[in-house]
Formats: structure tokens, sequence, C-alpha cells
């Protein structure tokens, strides 16, 4: 598990080209995957992302999951980038406050779950506490073969 201020991936339009993003992909990323990193969390952008596993701008089953979880606190008005997203995010959400929740329950699973706090970013409360996301990851060291097919999320 990683943590960063600055997310590498992001769907947002904010932030996508700051030094930090550029170099951190050219740098760190190859690490990532060499090291079997299984999520890189990050904040900086007010919104919330998570990405399929991805590695050098593509889904990859032995890439990291990628999390930006920025929606705890400022405004949740994040532009997106384009109006669809990328092939490579599975959730985006910038109009919900929420926080996450990461679960290690032994040496292969783990599951991370985003919660929305009940506000929307014109501060109306709904109070229903609402699961937005949820996944199941394996951790990458205990896999021993994962095929890529149309299949692959089902190693996820």
């Amino acid at each position: 598990i990683v943590m960063l201020h600055c997310p590498l991936y992001t769907t947002f339009k904010t932030h996508r080209h700051e030094i930090f993003v550029t170099e951190a992909q050219a740098i760190l990323e190859p690490l990532f995957v060499e090291y079997t990193v299984n999520f890189v969390i990050a904040g900086h952008v007010h919104a919330y992302m998570r990405t399929y596993p991805v590695a050098f701008s593509r889904r990859n089953p032995r890439g990291p999951v990628h999390i930006i979880q920025g929606n705890g606190g400022k405004a949740v008005c994040e532009p997106y980038h384009n109006e669809t997203a990328e092939e490579w995010v599975a959730v985006r959400d910038q109009s919900q406050y929420g926080y996450g929740t990461l679960e290690l329950f032994n040496s292969t699973h783990a599951m991370w779950k985003l919660i929305k706090t009940g506000h929307d970013e014109g501060g109306e409360f709904e109070p229903n506490l609402n699961l937005l996301d949820e996944i199941w990851v394996r951790n990458q060291l205990y896999v021993e073969e994962m095929s890529v097919n149309k299949d692959w999320e089902d190693n996820v």
C-alpha cells in the first residue's frame, strides 16, 4: 500500500499535468508494478475516483488500484476531464462527500469501501449513509498466475 498526496492517475480536469504527477508516473510507477503494490491512495483532488488495476495508463491485472480519496472535506465539485471516463476508471464521483475504509482480512485479501456521509456539494443532507463503492482485492504477492482475458477482473 502506497499513500501519496497527489494522484498518479486522475479522471478530473485539475492537477493532471503537475510535475509531481508526470515525474511520479515516470519514476515511481515502474517500482509500484515491479514490487506488486496493490493500492496507491492519494488525495489532493477534492473528489473520489477508483481505477481498475492499472499500469502505464492501461488496465493491467498486475498494476495497483489507484484511489483518489479527496471527498472528505472542501467542496466536492471537481470537473471531469472528459464526459466519458477513461477505460481504466472503475468509479468516479465529484458530487458526494465520503470517507474510505480499507480492511485487511488476511495476507491475501483486502476490501476497500467508500461510504457517503449524506452531504452533497450543495450542503444538502440525506440521512441514509449509502455505500458508494466497494471492491475486494487479492494481494498480488500471493496470486501465482493471473490470466489477462475478459475475465481477469475476477482476480481483483
